[in-house]
């Protein structure tokens, strides 16, 4: 029994390019490598054992489990993406001038 599924860059790398093999146009468009992918997930989830509503549910959990796996990685992307902010004090002074939209920032 699985102790839980392992994500790697490998392991989708292998499945997308498998796909790709398949159909070309889905190396182009991840759109359509999604719907290859979700297709397959209902096409395995049909010979699901058990009565219809128990599929249902199951294929219920299986996309809840796909928006949270997305969400968790999404948020991952956004933390990578930014650059590390260090704290930036600037030190100096305002001088006002005579048009209230224009200061002369003066360093110290």
């Amino acid at each position: 029994m699985s102790a839980g599924i392992q994500l790697s860059d490998e392991l989708i790398s292998n499945i997308f390019q498998a796909i790709a093999r398949h159909d070309p146009a889905a190396e182009q468009d991840m759109m359509l490598g999604l719907q290859y992918l979700s297709a397959i997930t209902g096409y395995l989830a049909a010979g699901h054992p058990g009565a219809d509503h128990e599929r249902e549910e199951f294929l219920n959990q299986l996309a809840a489990f796909s928006k949270h796996v997305c969400e968790q990685q999404a948020e991952a992307y956004k933390q990578q993406s930014q650059p590390a902010q260090e704290e930036v004090t600037a030190k100096g002074r305002s001088v006002e001038t005579d048009d209230p939209a224009v200061g002369i920032w003066m360093p110290e």
